[in-house]
C-alpha cells in the first residue's frame, strides 16, 4: 500500500478546487483510495511528466482534475498539487 503526504500548495489547491466543486469530495477520496492500493490501476490513468516537470507524476480524478505527485520511496509519495490542467501544468 503506498503512503501519502501532502503540502501548503495542494491543500490550498485543494481547498479551491472543492470550494468551486463541491461534489469532488467524494470522487477526490475514491481515487486517492485506489491510488494508495494500487498505483498501476488503469481507472487512474497515472503517469509520469516531462520537460519541466520531469520526476514528477500524476492520476486522473476527472477528465481535466489531475493530482500531481513525487515518488519519495517505493512506497510513499508526496502529493504537490491538485486541479484542472491550466492549472497543474504550468
Amino acid at each position: 500500500m503506498v503512503q501519502y503526504q501532502t503540502n501548503e500548495n495542494y491543500y490550498k489547491n485543494l481547498k479551491e478546487l472543492l470550494q468551486e466543486f463541491p461534489d469532488l469530495q467524494v470522487e477526490i477520496e475514491q481515487r486517492i483510495k485506489w491510488f494508495s492500493k494500487n498505483p498501476n490501476d488503469t481507472r487512474l490513468g497515472n503517469h509520469d511528466l516531462h520537460k519541466k516537470m520531469v520526476g514528477q507524476w500524476s492520476f486522473w480524478i476527472t477528465d481535466d482534475i489531475r493530482i500531481i505527485y513525487k515518488w519519495l520511496g517505493k512506497n510513499k509519495v508526496r502529493f504537490l498539487a491538485i486541479g484542472g490542467h491550466t492549472k497543474v501544468y504550468r
